[in-house]
């Protein structure tokens, strides 16, 4: 039987696991991110490897999402969350002192190969990870493997700009990117919560703003139906580029109990032809997507 180890690193944390051949876990584990110390991060990745190689009783293959832009040809990565990483071998690296071959991806990619193969995704030869949280970002599947470009940047649909874009959705704000007015800082977590602010001058998470639509704030109704068309218009801009069968969304924003109602009622407005077949579905993974999505990738 063989094994897949999944390792997920991101900002704070390294979230890992080891699946068997049926995608069933066998073992998991997280750690910090030591994201100064690249020899540290190389060594907790190394440990958390050979944790599950005991847990499965042998030596599994192993993925590895990262944040940030990949560079496939060189094998590094650049993630300004993570600085360590920077112009480093990473993969090399890895397979050194594992003594096997590593997979790497972008970690949003392995998120949509997780729904891809075993979650809302399953079933679709074309499906797009949709990440809606503290930032936006994606990844493409198409026939079971991702499509990551000649850049590795498919998917990097938070920074585009928004389009369509109207005074109702918001200031235009600097993005992280070096741009102004990318999707990232309309359709994300802060972005829902910048816009309430805006509306009533009153802080709130998404959660409140959602539970006070509910019971009748008329502010918090307003922000929740121009946040909506917020992402509705980043969403066409994925149809209009990817034309996928089926768009699963993961991140904190995909609790939204209506946004899978009322995102896919509002291209009508902006998509190019009518009466769209793409689905809009919540992820069935959730968190966990990430680490299942790197284990597959080491197939």
């Amino acid at each position: 039987m063989s094994f897949l180890i999944g390792l997920d690193i991101g900002g704070t944390k390294i979230a890992g696991a080891v699946l068997d051949a049926n995608g069933h876990e066998v073992a998991h584990d997280t750690v910090p991110t030591p994201t100064h110390d690249y020899d540290a991060l190389v060594a907790a990745c190394v440990k958390l490897v050979s944790e599950f190689d005991k847990a499965s009783g042998q030596q599994g293959n192993i993925g590895v999402g990262t944040a940030g832009a990949i560079d496939y040809i060189k094998g590094s990565v650049l993630a300004p969350n993570i600085p360590c990483l920077k112009d480093q071998p990473f993969q090399k690296d890895l397979e050194k002192n594992n003594g096997r071959p590593v997979r790497l991806g972008n970690d949003a990619d392995c998120a949509a190969l997780a729904e891809a193969v075993d979650g809302a995704g399953q079933g679709y030869r074309s499906v797009f990870g949709l990440i809606l949280g503290t930032g936006v970002g994606g990844g493409f599947i198409i026939d079971g493997k991702i499509h990551a470009g000649a850049n590795g940047l498919a998917g990097e649909i938070g920074h585009l700009p928004l389009p369509f874009r109207e005074e109702a959705d918001g200031p235009i704000m600097e993005c992280g990117c070096g741009q102004k007015g990318c999707i990232d800082k309309s359709a994300s977590g802060p972005a829902l919560m910048r816009l309430y602010k805006i509306i009533s001058g009153k802080d709130a998470t998404g959660s409140v703003i959602n539970d006070r639509a509910h019971a009748g704030d008329a502010e918090a109704k307003l922000t929740l139906d121009h946040f909506y068309t917020c992402v509705a218009k980043a969403t066409v801009a994925i149809i209009h580029t990817f034309d996928p069968e089926i768009i699963v969304v993961s991140g904190g924003v995909n609790k939204l109990p209506d946004l899978y109602d009322e995102v896919p009622k509002r291209w009508q407005r902006y998509a190019m032809r009518k009466n769209l077949r793409t689905k809009f579905v919540p992820a069935k993974h959730g968190p966990t997507s990430g680490v299942r999505g790197a284990a597959y990738l080491s197939r």
